[in-house]
């Protein structure tokens, strides 16, 4: 059974990967864990608003989990630098391909993002990037 992990902020553009994830797989050929990785921890001043941002991201999770009702998904969530917990959730969890959406914002620094430029750079195993449109 291949293992994907699909990294994602909650936005429309994030969404593309699930989509992608969806037409490219059996769902008898793959486990998938939907990630969000938050990096305001610095601003948490109280374990209580630590509680309420994992409870924030709860739906966002769900819903996008939904998407994929004929998979099997498991939902997780971070505190950290998003590209490091990307990496070390998938080299602790021996993912064998992350599936992420390519940003469009403008730069070269941008080009594909800056988290997933962090991703491709220091993957142990496969990146698939999805063009947002």
């Amino acid at each position: 059974m291949r293992k994907i992990l699909l990294p994602i902020d909650g936005s429309e553009r994030s969404m593309k990967a699930i989509e992608w994830v969806e037409t490219q797989y059996s769902p008898n050929d793959v486990d998938i864990t939907i990630l969000i990785v938050r990096e305001d921890l610095d601003d948490m001043r109280s374990m209580d608003e630590y509680e309420q941002a994992k409870l924030e991201s709860q739906p966002i999770l769900q819903k996008n989990a939904t998407l994929l009702n004929n998979f099997i998904v498991d939902t997780q969530f971070r505190f950290g630098r998003a590209g490091e917990e990307i990496l070390t959730f998938a080299n602790q969890n021996n993912i064998d391909t992350i599936v992420m959406t390519k940003s469009t914002k403008s730069g070269w620094s941008r080009f594909i993002g800056s988290v997933t430029t962090h991703v491709v750079k220091y993957a142990n195993c496969v990146i698939v990037i999805v063009p947002e449109r």
